[in-house]
C-alpha cells in the first residue's frame, strides 16, 4: 500500500491581491458595499455568509410587550376605537427604535381622548427611548374614544417568537406579548461579478445592496458583522489548536494473507471455512487453483459447494 505523506499546509501560502472595500450611502436606509478582488469561488462563499450575518445577527430594538386600555388579548375590540386590537398591535410592531447606550429595555406611554387619528409621535417623550418612524399610524378614535397604550421596547438580535421573550416580569393579564424582529437590516441583495487582476479575469467582486430601518448607522452594522465573523472563526481555531489531546484513529495495517485465517479471508460459514483450511486452501489463489477439486472434498454439501462457486465467479 502506498504510504500517505503528511503535507505541511503551514508552509503553503495562498497568494491573493489586496482586498479593497467601498461603502456608498444613497440615503439613510439604502447603502451599497463592494468587496474585491476575491479569489475565484469566494464571492458567493463569503457573500452569502456575510449576508446571513448582517440579516440575522446585528443587535436592534423592537416592541415585545403591549398594554392597550384594559384588554387581555389581541382579538378584542375597543368601544370608541375604529381598529380592533389586532390591527393596533400590528401597527405598534412596525415601530422602530433606538435606545441610549447601555439600555436594554425602555417603556413608552401614550394617552389620547376624543376624535382623531393617533400616530407614533403621540407617545410621551422619553429621553432613553426614541421612535425613529414617528409618523407611523396607530389607530383612529371617535368622539367617545379613549386610548391608553404602554409598550415595552427590548434589545435583542434576530427573530424571537413569543415563547423566547423574557416573561419573568410579566404578571398582569393585560400584558400582550408579541414576537419580535430585532434586526436593523431589512433586506440585502447580493450580486457576484468577475473582475480582472493583471492577466486573470476570473477573480470575483461582491456587491451588497443593503436596506436598513435607520436605527443603527450602516458603518456600525458592517463593522459589527465583520468583527463577529472574525471572532467566531478565531474562537473555533483557538479551540482546535489548544485541545489537550487529539486522538487520530488510523486504519489497522493490512496483514499478509499468510497470517490470516480462512474466516478473515472468506466470508463463508464456519463449517465451509474448516473444510477449505483442511484441504490447504488459505487464499483466493488457492481457491481458484483447486476449484476443480471442490466437488470431491469430504463433508462439503451441495449448498456449500454452490456458495464457493458463486464466490469464485466474483474473483475470477
Amino acid at each position: 500500500m502506498q504510504e500517505i505523506k503528511n503535507i505541511m499546509l503551514s508552509n503553503f501560502h495562498l497568494s491573493y491581491p489586496t482586498i479593497k472595500t467601498n461603502l456608498v450611502s444613497h440615503s439613510d436606509t439604502r447603502h451599497t458595499l463592494t468587496i474585491d478582488p476575491l479569489l475565484p469561488g469566494f464571492g458567493h462563499t463569503l457573500g452569502n455568509s456575510l449576508r446571513r450575518i448582517f440579516l440575522s445577527s446585528i443587535p436592534g430594538f423592537a416592541v415585545t410587550k403591549i398594554r392597550i386600555n384594559d384588554v387581555t388579548h389581541e382579538y378584542q375590540t375597543i368601544p370608541g376605537i375604529v381598529e380592533d386590537v389586532m390591527d393596533i398591535v400590528l401597527n405598534l410592531k412596525s415601530l422602530r427604535f433606538s435606545l441610549d447606550a447601555g439600555e436594554e429595555k425602555g417603556t413608552l406611554l401614550l394617552t389620547k381622548n376624543g376624535a382623531g387619528e393617533v400616530f407614533a409621535s403621540d407617545f410621551q417623550k422619553n429621553a432613553k427611548v426614541k421612535i425613529i418612524n414617528s409618523d407611523t399610524y396607530i389607530c383612529s378614535l371617535d368622539k367617545n374614544g379613549k386610548l391608553e397604550i404602554e409598550i415595552e421596547v427590548t434589545q435583542g438580535f434576530g427573530y424571537y417568537s413569543m415563547d423566547q421573550i423574557d416573561q419573568s416580569d410579566t404578571s398582569s393579564p393585560q400584558d400582550i406579548l408579541v414576537d419580535a424582529l430585532f434586526s436593523p437590516v431589512t433586506n440585502i441583495a447580493l450580486e457576484v461579478t468577475q473582475v480582472r487582476v493583471n492577466d486573470k479575469t476570473n477573480f470575483e467582486k461582491i456587491e451588497m445592496n443593503i436596506e436598513t430601518d435607520g436605527t443603527v448607522a450602516i458603518k456600525e452594522i458592517i463593522d459589527y458583522g465583520l468583527k463577529l465573523s472574525v471572532d467566531l472563526f478565531g474562537n473555533i481555531h483557538s479551540s482546535f489548536v489548544s485541545a489537550q489531546s487529539v486522538e487520530t484513529v488510523l486504519p489497522a495495517p493490512v496483514k499478509d494473507v499468510a497470517d490470516l485465517s480462512t474466516e478473515q479471508v472468506f466470508n463463508f460459514s464456519k463449517k465451509v471455512n474448516g473444510i477449505l483450511e483442511k484441504n490447504g486452501i488459505l487464499s483466493n489463489e488457492d481457491l481458484i487453483a483447486k476449484k476443480d477439486e471442490l466437488a470431491e472434498m469430504s463433508g462439503l454439501s451441495e449448498k456449500g459447494l454452490k456458495e464457493i462457486q458463486d464466490y469464485i465467479k466474483t474473483i475470477s
